[in-house]
């Protein structure tokens, strides 16, 4: 790693490929990390959303919580794989129906 510097204050640097690549790595495993520690705060939100919006009681509510921690934990397991192999089978299935979930974000306005 070479660092970039000027009169003193580091501002930079510039890594090597397997630096950069060990790097990434560690910032996967850090987002499954954070995606293990903040689940419930999800669950939490995706019911409450399912119930109040759209009727689910609570017998489909646990049918749905219960697929969705399956799916969850190969979204978690996504993070955990070589970069070349966590293509998210979610995302394209859901674009093979037409459903383009970035572009769905891209049309929020920004803020929100």
């Amino acid at each position: 790693m070479k660092v970039k510097a000027h009169k003193g204050k580091v501002f930079g640097a510039v890594l090597t490929a397997k630096e950069r690549q060990a790097m990434n790595l560690e910032i996967d495993r850090q987002i499954a990390e954070h995606e293990r520690q903040h689940a419930i705060d999800l669950d939490i939100l995706v019911l409450y959303v399912l119930h109040t919006h759209l009727g689910f009681g609570k017998k489909r509510l646990r049918r749905f919580y219960d697929a969705f921690n399956v799916e969850h934990d190969k979204l978690i397991a996504r993070y955990e794989m070589p970069p070349e192999d966590n293509v998210w089978l979610a995302d394209v299935k859901l674009k093979e129906i037409g459903v383009d979930v970035a572009a769905w974000d891209a049309e929020k306005p920004k803020g929100e």
